[in-house]
Order: structure tokens, then sequence, then C-alpha cells
């Protein structure tokens, strides 16, 4: 983990140098042969059947028609080029183009996306979309520019929930010895370590072995995610907890970005943009969708009360003044404001 933080944190370094040089990667360019013709590269973690693939393949649709052939893109869905933070060292060193993650990883690239992995910090979806797509979602997008990033817009993953594999989980003693799978993300960590979860960073992309190997006993993610991952599989109880909202902010290149022509950037912004209605809609419909196959599958679902859930949330709740101490105290009040209205 130490020796991955280091690595990032290079890469990182090495990103701000080449981004404030103007230097462009050779990699994700012009193809060979091909004037004024460009590949975007993009790689996710979802499962190719996820609605997270279908989103992607709408960008492509979108990008493709209005560039008149002009952009290429190539997606890579499943984690084929690796897990989120080993695609995310490949986009900044532009090896690949663009990804859409979890927020948690792009926080080793700007603090401000800390914000976004709050508990419990949004009450339903309508309301995350007007705070993400407001004055402090865009501020927190543009925190990645000097770091070699441009944040295009948020997609959207959905609510996060708990599953596990040894017992019914609707309060925070149940959580007691239960080794739980986190994001490698030291905010994840700490929050379920003060929930009493014994947590363990492990790659999206190794955690379905690890359930099934009983490395870990549980793990948080949205529903869709826990259908087309099979961890039904390997897990029986589903808490529905609801304790994150899980964006995922679409981030492109910047040096890729800035070789593009004026028009081409346009449309790739309009394409980001037009796919986030699309996508959010299939978001929805999907986790409608996919508690009922989970349930037809045999998992146990477990309805938390608002009291409940906010037995979890306190129990988190020193995870606000970090990420206060994080982003600086004027951005965080500014989200608490919007939050608040």
């Amino acid at each position: 983990m130490k020796k991955r933080k280091f690595i990032l944190s290079f890469i990182l370094a090495l990103a701000a140098v080449l981004t404030a040089c103007g230097q462009t990667s050779s990699n994700t360019n012009k193809d060979e042969g091909k004037k004024d013709t460009y590949l975007i590269v993009a790689g996710h973690a979802a499962a190719k059947d996820h609605f997270g693939q279908k989103s992607f393949e709408k960008f492509k649709e979108l990008v493709e028609k209005n560039s008149n052939g002009r952009i290429k893109v190539e997606i890579h869905p499943g984690g084929e080029l690796g897990g989120e933070r080993e695609m995310l060292e490949q986009l900044l060193l532009g090896e690949i183009t663009m990804m859409a993650p979890a927020s948690a990883p792009l926080e080793a690239v700007s603090k401000g996306l800390a914000l976004w992995n709050l508990p419990y910090l949004f009450k339903n979806a309508e309301q995350a979309h007007q705070v993400l797509d407001g004055e402090v979602g865009q501020e927190v997008l543009n925190s990645m520019t000097d770091k070699g990033l441009i944040g295009l817009a948020y997609w959207e993953n959905g609510f996060r929930h708990l599953t596990n594999s040894i017992l019914p989980i609707t309060s925070v003693s149940d959580l007691a010895g239960i080794h739980m799978r986190t994001l490698e993300n030291p905010m994840q960590i700490k929050a379920w370590s003060l929930a009493g979860a014994n947590a363990t960073p492990i790659a999206f992309t190794e955690l379905y072995a690890a359930l099934e190997n009983h490395t870990v006993d549980a793990q948080e993610t949205p529903l869709s995610l826990m259908y087309s991952m099979k961890f039904y599989e390997v897990q029986k109880y589903l808490s529905l907890t609801g304790h994150t909202y899980s964006p995922w902010p679409v981030v492109i290149n910047k040096q890729f970005f800035d070789s593009l022509p004026d028009d081409l950037q346009q449309v790739v912004r309009n394409a980001a943009y037009d796919t986030r209605e699309y996508n959010r809609q299939l978001s929805k419909e999907d986790e409608e969708k996919a508690l009922q196959l989970l349930k037809h599958q045999g998992m146990e679902v477990l309805e938390l009360t608002e009291a409940q859930k906010q037995e979890f949330k306190n129990a988190m709740s020193e995870i606000y003044a970090d990420v206060k101490n994080d982003v600086g105290e004027e951005l965080f009040d500014k989200l608490m404001k919007e939050v608040s209205k």
C-alpha cells in the first residue's frame, strides 16, 4: 500500500510537470497515418453487462458521430486495463485517455474528491445531482486540472449498500469482528473501522475472489454492481444502508484534451454531459431491477430504519472533521450550505 502510494505520488508529480510544460503523450493522441484523427482509450472496472458499459457506449456513439469520425473511442470494461488505481496511474501518464472511477481513488489527485465519500451526505439521488452539477461539484472537477486531468462530468454509480456472509447486519454492534473490504482509500478504511469492522482495502477487480476465499466477510457497493459481479454467489445478507452516494467522475488526460482542436474539445464535453442524463436514468432503472434480482437469487434483504442509519452515521461522524481539515473550511462549508438547501 505504501509502495503504491509512493508510485502514485511520483506519477502525480510527473504529470504536473508535463502539464506545466505543455508536453503531449504520444500514446493517446493521433492515429498513425491519419491526420487530424484522434483515439480515446477509455477504461472502467464495471462488468461488461453493467450500465456503466452502456454509458461508455453512448459516449462513444455521440463522440464518433458528432466529430464526423475524427475521434474514435476504444472501451475496455471489467478491469481489462487493471484496477482503478492502476488505470489512474496509466491515465496520468497518458497511457490511456479516459476513465470514470469511483471518487475515492481520485482523492490522490485532489483532496476535494473526498467530499463525495462523506457518509450519509445525500438523502437521495436528486439532491446529489443538484449539488454535483452545481458550483461545488464543478469546483471539485476543476481542482484536478493542474494535476493533469480534466473533469468532464459526474456520471452515477448509485447508493452504496452493505453485504456480508456471516449474519444480518442492522446495527453498528453487528459489525464487530466482521472483516470488511473497503476501497483503497484511507478515509474509507477509517470510516468502517470507526463503525467497528476490521477494514481491509482490496482492489475491486480482486473482490469476488476475496469474498469467495473468505479473505473478507463483507463488502459495500451499489446494487447494480453487486448483481453484475455476482456477489450473491458468495454473500448471503444485504443491508440497505445507503451509506454513501457513489458518483463516477468522468476524467480525461489533460495533455490529450488540450491537443484536440476547440471544436473537438466541445464535442467531447457535450458527449459527457449528454451521456450523464442517459447514465442516471439507466442507474435508476438498474437499481430497482437489481434489488429484485438479488432477492430472487436468495439474498436476505434487510431494510434499515432512519434511526438505524443514523447510528451508522454517528459512528462515522469523525470523518466529517477530517474531510473539512483536508479540503479546507471554505469548500467544506460551501458544500454543507448546498446540501442544506
